[in-house]
């Protein structure tokens, strides 16, 4: 009999097979109509069955949904990225709580989460985060930011440094350079080159596919933080001031914000270090999750032995 610690993934991994032994039908037609919704399904079922704990705190009147697991250790806050929510932490909460305390929330405007009243600024969001740490009662955290929540990450250390003991950006956003693209898709063809961008490599998705990249892009929190960018909060003037120890682990493939960005924020970051990895995209901890758990887990235990 397969072990309790192994269901979770084998859940994500077969739910073909499950949909083709019974309620294949009710799968496909929910696939079909809401399939970011039901990928969010399978991976919150996921996480339940390994005992994940799914709770809700109240934080300055807005309600943060998060998810938690593990129970000792300085704890892990992982920080999704623009329309995503805490689901596609996923697989590494999982590798991660096997030794350490874990935290994945959803941001303001993003899953469970509501949007908050104070706006879709990368402020507001510290602001949450801040809050949301206090509630815990955690003096310092390790935080680890994709994307969006890299430069989150990256704000919250700038602004308290004494609460973060270790700092790791995956792909993080918060620099601009020409070369980059944004994943914001206002129609089919603009949600190909999102994907194909982000995965690093051309992948033709149906249109059902495309539209719900779409209507994810027209999210509130989404489309307005787009529509109200404010470049005085990006991180180039700032790069320098940022003393927490950092590791910035970096997919090569990634097209939305180029491995050039990569040594753009290791060269800023003073001692920080710089993990690259080869053939994966945007997304290390869907794509790589093994191998991004294996950098934090050995850089945690090295840190809680001083």
């Amino acid at each position: 009999m397969p072990s309790t610690s192994r269901r979770p993934f084998a859940l994500l991994s077969t739910l073909g097979t499950l949909a083709a032994a019974g309620g294949a039908a009710a799968l496909a037609v929910q696939l079909y109509r809401r399939p970011v919704e039901t990928a969010v399904f399978v991976s919150r079922a996921a996480l339940l069955l390994a005992g994940v704990r799914e709770e809700t705190c109240d934080v300055g009147n807005l309600p943060i949904h998060y998810y938690c697991a593990g129970r000792r250790g300085t704890p892990i806050i992982l920080i999704h990225g623009i329309g995503n929510s805490a689901e596609v932490w996923s697989s590494l909460l999982l590798r991660l709580s096997k030794e350490y305390l874990v935290y994945a929330p959803d941001l303001p405007g993003f899953g469970k989460t509501p949007v908050a009243s104070e706006g879709f600024t990368i402020a507001t969001h510290v602001l949450y985060l801040k809050r949301f740490l206090d509630l815990l009662g955690y003096p310092q955290v390790t935080l680890v930011g994709n994307s969006l929540g890299g430069w989150i990450a990256t704000r919250f250390a700038l602004a308290y440094p004494e609460r973060v003991h270790h700092l790791y950006l995956l792909n993080s956003a918060g620099l601009r350079r020409e070369e980059m693209n944004s994943p914001f898709a206002v129609d089919r063809a603009a949600a190909q080159r999102s994907a194909n961008n982000m995965l690093g490599y051309q992948l033709p998705l149906p249109g059902f596919i495309l539209d719900a990249i779409v209507r994810t892009s027209q999210m509130p929190a989404y489309a307005k933080f787009v529509t109200h960018y404010d470049s005085q909060e990006e991180l180039d003037s700032v790069l320098s001031q940022v003393h927490t120890p950092t590791t910035i682990i970096w997919g090569e493939k990634d097209k939305i914000f180029p491995v050039t960005c990569a040594y753009d924020f290791h060269a800023g970051i003073a001692n920080s270090e710089l993990v690259l990895l080869r053939g994966i995209g945007h997304l290390p901890q869907l794509q790589a999750s093994a191998k991004v758990a294996e950098i934090i887990m050995r850089d945690h235990a090295l840190r809680e032995e001083r």
